[in-house]
């Protein structure tokens, strides 16, 4: 019997604490209800995704169906505009940035439908608050950013993505499938080990409500967490302007970028590295599916040659963050705030069902009793 187990009087969890998903180091993967990430990515739709992510399985036909309606009816209600996005703009224009004033927007009690929905699937009500969440936030953010209201927003939870963006797609036939597959990549697979997901299951242990628990999720992004993304795409988008004036020196100025930041003591270079893995596996799997489909333009180029100087000047590794800027760069993503956006619109899944598996528990996770002997064992500092 394990130390976890003894403590907690409970059968050991797939997971490392949780049976919903979690990181796996040897050999390093991310694993969501018994599936590799990887696997997901660029193979199932993030719809299904979600469901599987929160009934350990693909649904069928009609219940592929019935979420992809009940999504887009609360897209609907959130595009329109509605009390949430009015206090999101209202936060927003006091100098919040837009995620954490698209959270305001979340501080609103969702646990039931805020319009006419009729009735629910029998999916729970945890879910259907999960759905509003999930199709409300990137119009959140738009309201955040001052942007007006969306007459069309789309059947999918990528358009949706893009359209409260106002990306162009870049000109592409592949932006939906893109931003889908980058939704997947985010959505899990770490477990409760990332600040997005450890904060919703804390703040869920207070009473709080399930769209409030998501909201302290949302807070606890920032510039060391998902915030590396927005980084990138500032990084990437100013060198980009110095191409404007030599397009065909974007080999060279790369890597000359590259070169000035590791040169400098102490420098990080955003968008790599890994504070878990030696190299984070979904990079990989997202470049192979962006040349399958032929999608890619200028930053995605950039993104190449900077991987590859960054590999041969000190070994570093691309993260998702930096995958994701570029790809948001040439699909028309203008202002860079949506590389953190992009991220906790898909995070959001994993937020909602960990702070559900939590709220089971006891308040502080064990007794009384129990709880007294693990502050006991916790490491000086670990906190």
């Amino acid at each position: 019997m394990g130390l976890a187990t003894e403590l907690l009087n409970r059968p050991a969890t797939r997971y490392r604490g949780t049976d919903i998903d979690g990181a796996i180091l040897e050999p390093e993967g991310l694993w969501v209800r018994g599936r590799n990430l990887n696997d997901l990515i660029g193979t199932v739709s993030f719809e299904d995704a979600l469901w599987h992510l929160w009934f350990e399985r693909m649904p069928t036909p009609a219940e592929g169906a019935a979420l992809r309606a009940r999504l887009a009816q609360y897209g609907a209600h959130f595009a329109r505009g509605n009390p949430s996005t009015r206090a999101a703009a209202a936060v927003a224009q006091t100098g919040v940035d837009m995620v954490f004033a698209a959270a305001t927007g979340l501080l609103r009690d969702l646990e039931r439908p805020p319009f006419d929905a009729g009735e629910a699937p029998g999916w729970g009500a945890d879910f259907d608050t999960l759905l509003g969440c999930l199709a409300g936030a990137p119009y959140l953010m738009r309201a955040a950013l001052g942007a007006p209201r969306v007459d069309d927003p789309g059947t999918s939870h990528a358009a949706r993505v893009l359209r409260a963006a106002g990306a162009s797609g870049g000109g592409s036939p592949h932006a939906e499938r893109v931003i889908d597959a980058l939704l997947v990549a985010w959505h899990g697979g770490f477990g409760y080990v990332t600040p997005t997901v450890l904060v919703p299951r804390c703040a869920i242990g207070t009473g709080v409500s399930l769209s409030q628990a998501i909201a302290a999720g949302f807070m606890s992004s920032g510039p060391n967490h998902v915030g590396a993304a927005r980084s990138a795409m500032q990084w990437l988008r100013a060198l980009a302007r110095r191409l404007d004036d030599e397009p065909d020196a974007l080999d060279a100025v790369v890597r000359r970028a590259i070169g000035r930041v590791l040169d400098e003591s102490g420098a990080l270079l955003a968008g790599f590295g890994h504070p878990l893995f030696e190299a984070d596996p979904r990079p990989p799997r997202i470049r192979a599916l962006f040349a399958e489909w032929g999608f890619g333009g200028r930053h995605v180029d950039m993104f190449d040659v900077a991987c590859d100087e960054a590999r041969k000047r000190k070994n570093l590794k691309p993260n998702i963050d930096f995958a994701t800027g570029a790809a948001l760069l040439d699909l028309g993503f203008a202002e860079p705030q949506w590389g953190i956006g992009v991220g906790l619109s898909a995070r959001i899944a994993a937020m909602a069902a960990h702070a559900v598996e939590r709220r089971r528990r006891p308040a502080f996770g064990a007794n009384s009793a129990t709880a007294r002997r693990m502050l006991a064992a916790v490491p000086v500092g670990w906190l």
